[in-house]
């Protein structure tokens, strides 16, 4: 699949949702826009859903592994086959899906008094970027995985339409030149703002603030400047490759 047909696929969900594991508890909610739940898409049922969530809370003992998927089974009393449903990497996906929810959900009354589009990358990303705190220390595990060339599609899947619906909060109306440019640009900024998180030891996380402010000043200043088309998935996948690698996350070739 190529990098267009994956934007344009990430930009059919438009309705979120549930509020995702902050406290691992997923609550229905009704936001004045109505967007479609990535998981409501792949019909899962009802069990795999329930078995996802709660294998959630096994991340931090276990890991974005088989075996927190097990203990999730068993503990909601199905068979120690019934794990067979997913693996490791839908996990992952399920926990992105639903962080991407809870952020659309959170930020959906707060936009309107935030006057630049700037403000309102940054207040979204910040949203985001906290959905993740909780499972901080795990999630370079889920970087890894994500990074497996068999994984790929889905990271990139994930993070096209997480860029996609942020620029859309903001109002963004760019032409088919730069769509993609200023996707790819954010997703960008995102992904090494997160990495950055998993590492920073800062109180109360300033200096991952302070990154992430960085890197969408960056992007802005090239907008402004006027982007340039790119081919995002040839670039995503040079980007995420370097930036797991330079904080140590992969070993390089």
């Amino acid at each position: 699949m190529n990098s267009r047909a994956i934007f344009q696929r990430a930009a059919c969900f438009r309705a979120p949702v549930f509020r995702a594991p902050g406290c691992h508890q997923i609550q229905a909610q009704q936001p004045s826009r109505r967007r479609q739940l990535a998981s409501q898409a792949t019909k899962q049922s009802d069990a795999e859903l329930s078995i996802l969530d709660h294998a959630l809370t096994k991340v931090p003992e276990h890991g974005w592994t088989k075996t927190a998927l097990i203990q999730a089974s068993r503990d909601l009393g199905y068979s120690s086959a019934a794990h067979g449903i997913a693996e490791p990497i839908a996990l992952i996906k399920h926990f992105m899906d639903r962080a991407l929810d809870n952020t659309l959900v959170e930020v959906d009354d707060q936009l309107h008094e935030l006057p630049s589009d700037h403000q309102q990358l940054r207040l979204v990303c910040r949203v985001r970027l906290r959905q993740t705190l909780p499972l901080a220390g795990r999630w370079p595990e889920a970087a890894a995985i994500l990074a497996q060339p068999q994984n790929l599609p889905v990271a990139m899947g994930e993070l096209a339409r997480m860029a996609s619906e942020f620029w859309y909060l903001t109002g963004d109306q760019a032409t088919r030149i730069n769509w993609y440019a200023k996707r790819s640009g954010l997703a960008a900024a995102y992904l090494a703002s997160e990495m950055y998180m998993c590492e920073d030891r800062s109180p109360g996380h300033r200096d991952t603030w302070a990154f992430l402010d960085r890197r969408l000043e960056e992007l802005m200043e090239a907008r402004d400047a006027g982007l340039k088309t790119v081919d995002f998935a040839n670039q995503f996948t040079r980007n995420f490759y370097n930036i797991l690698a330079s904080r140590g996350f992969i070993g390089r070739d």
